[in-house]
């Protein structure tokens, strides 16, 4: 019985441990694919002399349990040369701004940082300053 009490509350002390873990997973994951879609955006304007997409368009990727556009995540990964890793609990938003900029934003349901932000921004501009930022 002590054994069981024991356990009892050495699981209870240990839940805020394995929640903070999981959100620095969270956290850690969206902004390493910021990095992988803001360099295959770099790659994809040195080649075709544009962001993708089209310029004024946007993709949206919905995260899990959200119905997936399959031609948007195959456009992606053809387009930007990466893959987007599909039931991480992420939705990702890239938008082309023409001639000036593409922006990016990662979101979640839940906080992916610290600090209660629930969502990370990229910005890419024309002369290659890139700009990753929380936000949400």
């Amino acid at each position: 019985m002590v054994v069981i009490a024991i356990l009892g509350i050495l699981a209870v002390t240990a839940m805020p441990f394995y929640q903070t873990w999981l959100q620095r997973a969270y956290g850690s994951e969206a902004t390493l694919m910021m990095k992988k879609i803001m360099d295959g955006q770099i790659m994809y304007y040195l080649d075709q002399n544009q962001f993708f997409p089209v310029a004024g368009q946007f993709i949206v990727v919905p995260s899990e349990g959200s119905p997936s556009p399959a031609t948007a995540i195959q456009d992606v990964e053809n387009a930007l040369k990466i893959t987007l890793p599909q039931g991480h609990n992420l939705e990702y938003l890239i938008t082309n701004y023409g001639d000036y900029y593409c922006y990016v934003i990662i979101r979640a349901n839940f906080p992916l940082f610290k600090d209660g932000h629930k969502e990370l921004h990229g910005q890419l501009e024309k002369g290659g300053a890139t700009y990753i930022f929380p936000g949400g």
